[in-house]
């Protein structure tokens, strides 16, 4: 099946369960997944069901396998072909009460429905219009995406069918859509993050003065016995609406697009620093000490202003759902533009507002 972005949200909070069954037809409030599968390399399958915290790895015999879980409707799951612990194939299943046929074919893995009523069946016709539509017709895939929702707007399909469109939504679009949902799809995490982000993003949208929020920044460390991380609580309001242009850079430095976002910047910074901008990196997201970020600042060349130790505070507020995020922010604190990305988009933002 083909879709426009690969997503598996799936909680840390998983669990490894080691319940199985060989049934090969769905009791009442089971849907049983079967599979027979041609790739003889294919020696387990992991399945999941989000909900339940059901995350189970198989042995594949003789290619084939079968595993039943819980019913439910409100939520979805993900088949993973293996080959020595490594995925291989992977596809979603909506667990609905249906049997599930799980199939190679030409290297795709199709799951497939008994009942053509159900909703992985829905989410099947789904995937069939998607693949019908041009990589860049991204309305026509707003429009099915969107169709399919109104049609599923209580189950599983809605929610996975948003989280791969999402991207593609204003704020705007996205209230709209969250309005459409029923429960219990209307409740689940995923969504309200999805609303939270959205009214985020309309409350620091172009045009509104910047939100202030306070952290504590890490600048340094005490190697004079342990190493000390040396803090300073700074707010944002100590960098911007100060008078100058400021670009601000939400980056991480595990972030390969954000590093490679790093040349950019500098050339524009270079370009324009005498005439009044400023960037400011806010680390954000950060996976290890910040004796890593303050040392990836320096080995990429980040002369410029910093506050580390961010978090999710700021991607919180301005509803910033993935890095690299650069934001225009004028000497008054207005928001003057955001989202732009690449030299020749910060180049044309930038020279917008400087002359």
């Amino acid at each position: 099946m083909k879709t426009r972005t690969f997503l598996l949200p799936l909680a840390a909070s998983l669990i490894l369960s080691s319940c199985g069954s060989n049934s090969g037809n769905s009791t009442a409030d089971m849907t049983t997944i079967n599979g027979e599968i041609s790739d003889t390399t294919v020696n387990q399958v992991r399945i999941v069901l989000v909900s339940e915290k059901i995350d189970t790895v198989l042995d594949v015999n003789d290619g084939k396998f079968s595993f039943e879980v819980p019913v439910d409707e409100a939520s979805y799951g993900f088949v993973l072909l293996m080959e020595q612990g490594q995925g291989k194939y992977g596809s979603y299943y909506m667990s609905d009460g249906s049997n599930l046929q799980v199939s190679l074919e030409e290297g795709d893995l199709n799951v497939v429905s008994d009942d053509k009523d159900k909703a992985h069946s829905a989410y099947v016709r789904y995937g069939e219009e998607v693949a019908a539509i041009s990589d860049d017709d991204e309305a026509k895939f707003k429009e099915v995406s969107l169709k399919t929702i109104k049609e599923n707007p209580d189950n599983g399909v809605s929610l996975l069918v948003l989280s791969q469109v999402c991207y593609f939504l204003e704020p705007e679009e996205m209230l709209e859509v969250a309005d459409i949902l029923q429960e219990p799809v209307k409740s689940d995490e995923l969504v309200e993050s999805f609303v939270k982000a959205a009214n985020a993003k309309l409350n620091t949208k172009e045009g509104m003065m910047f939100t202030d929020f306070t952290v504590e920044h890490v600048y340094g460390y005490d190697r004079s016995i342990d190493p000390q991380p040396l803090k300073q609580e700074v707010k944002f309001s100590d960098y911007v609406g100060k008078g100058t242009y400021v670009l601000v850079d939400f980056w991480s430095p595990w972030c390969g697009p954000c590093k490679r976002e790093i040349p950019n910047i500098k050339q524009v910074y270079e370009q324009y620093k005498d005439k009044g901008l400023e960037v400011l990196s806010l680390a954000v997201w950060e996976r290890k000490p910040q004796s890593h970020t303050i040392e990836t600042a320096a080995e990429l060349g980040m002369d410029w202003l910093h506050i580390n130790n961010c978090g999710q505070v700021p991607t919180d507020i301005y509803g910033v759902e993935g890095i690299p995020h650069l934001m225009l922010i004028g000497p008054d604190g207005t928001i003057l533009k955001r989202g732009f990305h690449g030299l020749e988009g910060i180049q044309e933002a930038v020279a917008e507002f400087i002359k």
